[in-house]
């Protein structure tokens, strides 16, 4: 009787397994309705994470609009663009963000604070999102000395 039970629970908690993306490197920032994952610093990360991309149905890269360095530690907000609702509040771990929406239309919000000028930018941009279908999103920021090499060779 015991193992009956057992039996019956396996392929139960198999498929709920297999129904959600598969956790990447980088930190899990999922919360009840969306499954996300961000990350993305170091080769080796952005290798793994890139392996686990089809899972998702939006990625999102954040990067300094002169140099085109990568941007970690800015906080996005997802919300529906009907009702205006915050579907995912979150900070990235590092310069990409992988998000499993739903079919929909979104408004991605990215904030970004340059700590060497004490300015806040943010970036607002709106994206539609079909069924089985990826897309992706740039959004770049002014961010001073980022990416820059200040090296001056010793005379």
């Amino acid at each position: 009787m015991k193992y009956a039970k057992l039996a019956m629970l396996l392929p139960l908690s198999l498929s709920l397994c297999l129904s959600m993306p598969v956790l990447a490197a980088g930190s899990n920032c999922s919360n009840k309705d969306i499954a996300c994952v961000s990350g993305g610093i170091g080769s080796t990360e952005r290798e793994e994470l890139q392996q686990q991309a089809g899972q998702y149905s939006l990625w999102l890269r954040t990067a300094a609009s002169k140099s085109g360095a990568y941007l970690a530690d800015i906080k996005v907000i997802v919300r529906s663009e009907k009702t205006k609702a915050v579907l995912l509040s979150t900070s990235l771990d590092g310069p990409w963000l992988f998000l499993a929406l739903p079919e929909g239309r979104y408004e991605v919000e990215a904030h970004y604070h340059d700590k060497a000028t004490r300015s806040d930018q943010i970036v607002k941009k709106v994206t539609d999102i079909k069924k089985g279908s990826q897309r992706q999103m740039m959004m770049y920021f002014e961010a001073s000395n980022v990416g820059e090499l200040n090296y001056k060779p010793a005379s």
